[in-house]
Order: structure tokens, then C-alpha cells, then sequence
């Protein structure tokens, strides 16, 4: 081989080694970019996924602390739910437009549309559609026999304080329960409404016979305190510790990571459940109850209560003492019975002669009825016992005077 075609050669080989370097160079950048790559997405999918849980556990926080202000006790005894925004808004433009037919077209398409005749077969045997008709039927019955009774103040009033409540996420909590501003005001009012009538109806129970037997059960003035906790080792904990011989109930719980709240209540109290009350009412002064749980209706979370009863007030004799106290107890006895609240919901259905005509709904009544029926037979029941009891009465004295 000449000196030439031999550096030639080496030139090449040089070339192509050079080459190769530079290849296996950009590889390892290419693969230490990947890399980097990689590493920052799986970063960004961790930081993703951490966010997501922690927007899961607000949300579910936020459900779970709204739940029972959403849900009261007026509207869960007569089972009203939100609607949702179709069907919600399909009942009502087929109940309220006056310009609409079945035959008007709400969606048009190559070929083909959709009517309201469409719409309404298609929406009319969901639940939720059934839900909304009830809830049309009562706004429209309790508004015509008791609107005067409630103001728009008093909407207003009631919306701001739960606005107030919830702040910024007010508007996320109304979305989260399916509603707008306007329909939660709607609901809001239809339940005062109900509340308004169910109190009315009650008030016809304040005699002197059920005075005297409220007064048989009241309990007087208590005092107490009470701590309430989401953790049940924690109240075990200072139960333990405010038992002990010497111990103060607000120094167990605050070095347990409790705070010790004071009240005084009777029987006519609402400020707390009615199983703590009972536990504070069943115990002497200075006791220190065992824990006490109560499972919230709307969302089901445990809260755990321990409370000592710090003195109680000697009961006085006459009745009458308590007498604003008693009409309380014999109220919120009425109000918060089921079955007495749809008895008043059925009155009011009757006195509006309200028929159903579409058979898709024939049964959303069905509850107020048979409370109604219950309600009636009982009252007979209670005639029937007066009669009877006017009659021995009678015949006793009739067979004294005989003697």
C-alpha cells in the first residue's frame, strides 16, 4: 500500500471514529434529557395526584360539613331532593311556559328533533322528575294558603347567614347539592312555609292535659359541660381523665386537645343532641358521663360527646312555672315528628283539592296519605277512648246515685 492511499485510510477511520464519538455523545444527551424528562413528569403526575387527593379530602370535608345544612329536618321528613339541572329545568318550562305545546321542537337536527312531547316522555318516570313535581305542587299549595306568613326578609336572612357561613365556597357548596342561588332560596322558603303551618297545627295541642304531661318528664335548668370530639380514643381519654379523684373536666380536656364548653339547658333546649341532654339529665351533679355518640342523619359521621353534670335546679311543683318552657317541648315534639309534619303537608294537599291527572305521578302523594289516614285514626282512636271514658264515667255516677 502506497504512503498516500495508507493516510487516506487513516483519515477515514479517524472520520467515521470521530463520528461515532459524536453519535454516542448526542445518544447520551438524548437519553439524559429523557431521563430528566421523565423524572419531571413523574414529579408533576406526584404533585397532580397529591392536589387531587387534597382537593377530594376539601370537597369531601365541605359535603360533609354542609350536609346536615342542606338537609333539615323539614325537608327530609317530606324527602325532597335537588333536581337535577335537566330535568329540573325540563319540569318546570313544561309546567310554567304558557307559549310551549308538545309539539315544540327544543333541539333541531339534520333529519330529525326533539320535542317537549320528547322530552317530558323521556324525563317523566325518573325520580328525580317525580321529586320535582312533588316540589312544584307544594311551592304552589303552601304558597297560596300561607305566603303572607313569610317574607322575602325572611329568605333573604336565612340565605345570607348561610352565605355568610361558607363564604367564597358558598357558590361551590350550592353546586355540589345541585343548586342555584335561586332554586336554594326557593327551597329556603318552601321550607319555612311548611315550617310556618306545621307549628300552627301544633300549637292546637297546647292544652292543659298535655302541659301537665310534658311537665311529668321536663327536666329543670342543668348545668353542664360538654366536650365533643371526631376522635372516640381521644374522648375515652378524657373521660378517663376527668373521672379521676380532684380532676378538673376543662383541664382533661384541654391537655387531651379538647375544649370544654358550658351550658345550661332544660328540656326545651336545642343546642344539643338529645342524647347528650339525656346522659346530663340521668346522671347526679358531679358525675362525668361515659361517651357518647351520635351519628349525624344526613352524612353519617360519628361525633363523640362526654359531658359532666355540674348542678341541677330542685323542680317546682306547679306546673305552670315552666309553662313557656313546656309549650316549647310540646312544639318541637310535634314539628319534629314525621309523621305529624306530613299530616299537615296532607291537610294542606286536601284543602287545595290537588289531583293527580298523569299517572307517572300517581304515587308521589302516596306518603302524605297514608299520614293522613294514620293521623285521622288516631285522632278517632283518642275520641273513641274520651267517649268511653265520659261513659264509665257516667255510669259510675249514675249507679252512686242509684245507691
Amino acid at each position: 500500500m502506497t504512503k498516500d492511499k495508507k493516510d487516506l485510510k487513516d483519515t477515514a477511520e479517524d472520520t467515521v471514529e470521530k463520528q461515532e464519538e459524536k453519535a454516542e455523545d448526542v445518544k447520551d444527551k438524548k437519553d439524559k434529557s429523557e431521563k430528566e424528562s421523565e423524572e419531571s413528569i413523574a414529579i408533576s403526575n406526584e404533585k397532580a395526584k397529591e392536589k387531587a387527593k387534597q382537593k377530594a379530602k376539601d370537597k369531601k370535608t365541605k359535603k360533609e360539613s354542609s350536609g346536615s345544612v342542606f338537609q333539615s329536618s323539614a325537608f327530609r321528613s317530606i324527602s325532597l331532593v335537588a333536581v337535577s339541572a335537566l330535568v329540573g329545568a325540563g319540569v318546570t318550562y313544561l309546567v310554567t311556559s304558557s307559549k310551549t305545546t308538545e309539539a315544540t321542537n327544543l333541539v333541531s337536527m339534520k333529519g330529525d328533533t326533539i320535542t317537549v312531547s320528547d322530552l317530558y316522555d323521556r324525563i317523566k318516570t325518573s325520580s328525580n322528575a317525580r321529586q320535582g313535581v312533588l316540589s312544584l305542587t307544594l311551592e304552589k299549595v303552601f304558597e297560596k294558603q300561607y305566603g303572607d306568613k313569610v317574607s322575602n326578609d325572611d329568605v333573604e336572612k336565612a340565605y345570607n347567614e348561610m352565605a355568610s357561613t361558607y363564604g367564597e365556597s358558598f357558590s361551590s357548596v350550592l353546586s355540589a347539592y345541585g343548586y342555584t342561588e335561586e332554586g336554594y332560596k326557593a327551597q329556603i322558603r318552601l321550607e319555612k312555609l311548611i315550617e310556618y303551618a306545621t307549628k300552627k297545627e301544633a300549637e292546637k295541642y297546647l292544652t292543659d292535659e298535655n302541659y301537665k304531661a310534658a311537665y311529668d318528664k321536663y327536666n329543670p335548668d342543668t348545668k353542664v359541660q360538654v366536650i365533643s370530639t371526631t376522635d372516640e380514643n381521644a374522648a375515652k381519654t378524657i373521660k378517663e381523665a376527668a373521672s379521676a379523684d380532684g380532676a378538673d373536666f376543662a383541664t382533661a380536656a384541654k391537655d387531651n386537645g379538647a375544649e370544654s364548653k358550658d351550658y345550661t339547658i332544660n328540656s326545651s333546649s336545642t343546642e344539643l343532641p338529645d342524647q347528650v341532654m339525656s346522659a346530663a339529665f340521668n346522671q347526679d351533679a358531679g358525675t362525668v358521663s361515659d361517651v357518647v355518640s351520635v351519628t349525624n342523619s344526613s352524612n353519617y359521621s360519628t361525633t363523640y360527646y362526654v359531658v359532666k353534670t355540674v348542678s341541677k335546679e330542685e323542680k317546682n311543683s306547679d306546673w305552670k312555672t315552666y309553662k313557656e318552657q313546656l309549650k316549647k317541648v310540646i312544639i318541637n315534639g310535634k314539628t319534629s315528628d314525621t309523621n305529624f309534619q306530613n299530616s299537615v303537608i296532607a291537610k294542606a294537599l286536601d284543602k287545595a283539592n290537588v289531583k293527580i291527572v298523569d299517572k307517572s305521578y300517581s304515587s308521589i302523594l302516596d306518603q302524605y296519605a297514608t299520614s293522613s289516614s294514620s293521623s285521622s285514626s288516631s285522632s278517632s282512636s283518642s275520641a273513641a277512648s274520651s267517649s268511653e271514658s265520659s261513659s264509665e264515667a257516667s255510669s259510675t255516677e249514675s249507679s252512686e246515685a242509684a245507691e
